[in-house]
């Protein structure tokens, strides 16, 4: 344990660097996304092992939000939301064909235009250059993420926040923005020594390994390994959280104002629903995610408890920095609507699911299996659900995909059509206009879309493979 503490303190080459004074006049922002990252996990959120000592102490000076949900179980479209201030439905990055569009404004843009060094730091292919995250950054650092060894998390948070830092020092008079992406917390939980036997027995690459969301349905995991594996996790989380920590000592050292926003992309099903994993669900072992808002500009210690999302993040960013950033978001740090709508999707491997979070219930469609469920607010783990039966309920998700379509006659799809008020399946005879979801999926005949789609991504063959052997391509 001495080992562990102290490397919090000096691990990487960085640990000792020193930033300029800054801006007196404008706080750096510091955003952290941890991928895979479950509130319940860590101490501020009530966990009894000791995996965030840092977080915890950012939590309880600033803002924690307990009812905190991203808007996607996976990566690609969950960041795409974080830094653009949209919904997955909204701005349609939410398979990895596509790429984020070139006219859809993001956050480290406007903060850019305003004057701030702007840097991205990020840790998966999900996050980087090839779905077109490096737009308004000066720089950005994805670690050629496309080459198959970087996807075995060879881009741990030590070189992630090693060269985070060695920007940093680099600025001089301009405020930050620096949005840091860790990975480590992502399966195979396999943090490096010693940090792989804080919590238990040595991890092994064998005692680790990952298959696929379907084999853990078919071959449930065994209590003894789920009890290694949570081990696991929360050493995971540990060697992130001290990792971040420099970043904090660094901005101390230099005597800086700093503001931070902490959060996930998602979270992790460990067992919950019999799943091992994301992408496929929206229960809320996988959607919960923590939100800590702390430092310079934060109003006081608070727990907070409205309902909150990663659509809220890019807004919470701009406002930090006193930059105008219009979008579909909301400010945290201001009073919220209590219970506001938020809406989920994933339409990931062979899922088609559409959730709808209201003041009364939460509303899935699960388009695949033609199941339509509520699930009461009061069974926060979803044990149970009940048949959605009213048109009302139906119309009101539908609502939420938009009628991006018009029909002149007949179509179909591959993906689901609702028109003219009802579920038409995959053909629609038209006139009129119709909602498709999943947005992406093709439609053929007498139908025109009405709002251009993301442009498609160029992914090597060679990535491919590699995605789909870490369970990525199902």
């Amino acid at each position: 344990m001495v080992m562990v503490l102290l490397m919090a303190c000096s691990c990487g080459p960085s640990g000792m660097i020193a930033l300029s004074s800054g801006d007196p006049d404008r706080p750096d922002v510091i955003l952290v996304s941890i991928d895979s990252l479950r509130p319940d996990h860590l101490g501020a959120y009530g966990h009894t092992e000791a995996t965030s000592p840092f977080l915890d102490r950012l939590a309880g000076s600033g803002q924690r939000f307990t009812e905190a949900r991203s808007h996607s179980p996976w990566t690609l479209p969950s960041h795409v939301t974080m830094l653009s201030g949209r919904g997955p439905l909204e701005h349609e990055v939410i398979e990895d064909t596509r790429r984020i569009p070139a006219d859809l404004p993001l956050v480290q843009e406007a903060l850019a235009r305003s004057g701030y060094a702007t840097g991205g730091f990020v840790s998966t292919i999900y996050v980087s250059d090839t779905y077109g995250f490096a737009r308004g950054f000066d720089r950005f650092e994805d670690f050629d993420i496309t080459k198959a060894t970087n996807l075995q998390h060879a881009v741990r948070a030590e070189q992630v926040i090693d060269d985070a830092l060695a920007w940093a020092k680099s600025i001089k008079d301009k405020p930050i923005f620096l949005f840091v992406h860790l990975y480590d917390v992502h399966y195979p939980y396999l943090p490096p020594e010693p940090w792989n036997f804080q919590f238990d027995k040595l991890g092994t690459r064998k005692s680790t390994r990952y298959r696929n969301y379907q084999y853990y349905l078919d071959n449930p995991v065994k209590a003894a390994r789920w009890k290694h594996l949570n081990a696991q996790y929360d050493e995971s989380i540990a060697y992130a959280d001290a990792n971040l920590s420099r970043l904090e000592a660094a901005w101390a050292r230099a005597g800086r104002k700093v503001s931070w926003v902490v959060t996930a992309d998602h979270g992790e099903e460990l067992g919950e629903h019999g799943g091992w994993g994301h992408g496929h669900t929206l229960h809320p072992e996988v959607m919960r995610v923590p939100l800590i808002v702390s430092g310079d500009g934060v109003p006081g210690a608070a727990v907070r408890a409205e309902r909150v999302g990663g659509i809220d993040v890019a807004a919470t960013v701009a406002a930090l920095a006193g930059v105008p950033f219009p979008c579909s978001g909301l400010d945290v740090r201001a009073a919220l609507p209590p219970a506001r709508d938020l809406v989920f999707e994933t339409s990931r491997f062979d899922s088609a699911r559409l959730g709808l979070l209201t003041a009364e219930a939460r509303l899935e469609l699960d388009l695949a299996t033609g199941r339509a469920t509520t699930f009461d607010l009061g069974d926060l783990g979803e044990r149970a659900g009940a048949p959605l039966v009213s048109p009302e309920q139906l119309a009101r998700v539908w609502a939420t995909v938009g009628e991006r379509w018009s029909a002149t006659g007949p179509v179909v799809s591959s993906g689901w059509i609702h028109a003219a008020g009802a579920l038409q399946g995959h053909a629609f005879s038209g006139p009129g206009p119709f909602a498709v979801y999943p947005p992406d999926a093709t439609v053929d005949g007498l139908a025109a879309r009405l709002t251009p789609a993301p442009p498609f991504a160029e992914v090597s063959d060679q990535t491919r493979q590699q995605l789909e052997a870490l369970g990525y391509e199902q």
